[in-house]
């Protein structure tokens, strides 16, 4: 009895939650982000579609999760306010966007309250904040694992930034120095804070009165190009946004394939491969290039990616740019080894762009996505496939057998034979017309010829 007043009460309290969660249902008002107060985190939905059902328990949830913060959780049916839909390039559903500040963000993760809460409180808050202190600076590296700091900002430079931050912001900062205590201009002296604290470590430091560094993995790394260059210092920050090392999901290995990094991805879980990983994400520099590593728990990551099967212990050298990667199964070889045999063209290369691999990506997605479907349910497959290609062989037999029949072929024959009969009948029936009209034409010359002659000797005509 008890148990299921328990179960009733939560059932309750689980209704009132849905009833006050504030998730705004838009309609033909929304489309012009001008007139928003604040960001809004919309979900465009299809009423029939089944991914959108699971999601809208997470979205009332995410609902009364951001209640506190300047975002509102938002909705709109996609099917029926269609012209909302085309302004923000809805091409499947769920899609989620993050609207407001003179920006939209798509959002590409993880569907869990979570993910989300962190997606649109990051995606909302303002471009290029200023750090005067060592507390600020501390606040911002609880909140995100890699920083960007611009030091001694010009106006050329804070132009190219703030074309880069409003793609970035929900998953790096972008922020200006305004205190020269935070940043030493030296790199050969040991730089000092304005509060020595241990959890500002490493020690910031640049080489030149004006800059950019980025803090991550423990380490702080400054960018060599000009800063006029806008290009360039746009997609140094795009390809080290990221953290040099993870663990690898869709969201994660997605934004990478756009990078002109290599990736190195070990598929396994093993202890001593993994602490690997994370040292030589550590050591960028003793390596030719710069890679990204990552660790992968699920073969479908990587073999979607390559077209090809890998087994556990695996370590894939790939390349985003050329489609290009090397395989290595040895466990006795070290991932460093893998590395450097790839960087230096010592290991056999798969993949590419090409006709050849076009092919084998074609026959991996047969064979690893319809082949298993006639294992697990023949008889439906022999359906939807068997049978057509036994329609279509029937017809052919069919055809051939009509001009295999002999009956069919005297009736042919026949009725070629009527053709030419109808035909010589006309050209009969043509010439006999033809010989009539010139019969008609003589009889009126011999009349025409009697009635001159009788014409010039009438005694003539008395005789007869």
């Amino acid at each position: 009895m008890e148990s299921r007043l328990v179960k009733y009460l939560l059932y309750l309290a689980s209704l009132l939650s849905l009833i006050s969660c504030t998730v705004v249902e838009l309609g033909t008002e929304f489309g012009d982000q001008s007139r928003l107060e604040q960001p809004h985190l919309v979900m465009f939905y299809a009423p029939w579609c089944g991914h959108c059902k699971s999601l809208h328990p997470v979205w009332y949830e995410l609902g009364n999760k951001l209640t506190r913060h300047p975002v509102t959780v938002a909705r709109i049916d996609a099917t029926l306010y269609r012209t909302a839909a085309e302004k923000y390039n809805v091409r499947g559903f769920p899609t989620i966007r993050l609207i407001g500040n003179d920006r939209t963000l798509e959002y590409v993760g993880d569907r869990t309250a979570a993910a989300l809460s962190e997606f649109a409180i990051k995606g909302s808050r303002p471009l290029l904040p200023s750090v005067g202190s060592a507390g600020k600076l501390r606040d911002i590296r609880k909140s995100d694992d890699v920083i960007f700091l611009s030091v001694g900002t010009s106006d050329d430079t804070r132009k190219c930034l703030s074309l880069v931050a409003p793609q970035t912001v929900h998953e790096t900062i972008i922020a200006e120095v305004t205190n020269d205590g935070i940043v030493m201009v030296d790199k050969d002296t040991r730089p000092t804070y304005i509060n020595e604290d241990t959890e500002m470590r490493p020690d910031l430091s640049i080489s030149k009165s004006s800059g950019i560094i980025v803090l991550k993995d423990n380490q702080v790394f400054e960018y060599t190009g000009n800063l006029a260059d806008c290009i360039n210092l746009v997609e140094w920050i795009k390809s080290e946004r990221f953290s040099t090392f993870q663990v690898g999901s869709y969201p994660v290995i997605h934004p990478l394939l756009f990078l002109k990094y290599k990736i190195v991805f070990y598929y396994g879980d093993d202890k001593g491969r993994v602490s690997e990983m994370k040292k030589l994400s550590s050591e960028r520099g003793s390596l030719a290039g710069d890679f990204y590593f990552i660790q992968i728990n699920k073969a479908e990551y990587i073999e979607n990616l390559i077209s090809a099967f890998a087994e556990v212990g695996s370590v894939i050298v790939y390349e985003p740019g050329t489609e290009v990667y090397s395989y290595s199964n040895d466990p006795k070889k070290s991932i460093k080894s893998s590395v450097e045999e790839h960087t230096s063209n010592k290991a056999p290369l798969y993949g590419g762009t090409g006709v050849w691999a076009g092919t084998k990506k074609v026959w991996y997605r047969l064979s690893s996505n319809v082949l298993p479907l006639f294992y697990d349910h023949p008889f439906i497959m022999g359906i939807v496939v068997v049978v057509p290609i036994g329609l279509l062989l029937l017809c052919c037999c069919d055809e051939q057998r009509s001009k295999d029949d002999p009956i069919r072929q005297v009736r042919s024959s026949e009725s070629h034979m009527d053709l030419l009969w109808d035909e010589d009948s006309n050209s009969k029936k043509k010439i006999t017309a033809e010989e009539e009209e010139c019969e008609d034409e003589e009889e009126d010359e011999d009349r025409e010829s009697e009635d001159d002659a009788e014409e010039k000797d009438p005694d003539l005509k008395k005789e007869e």
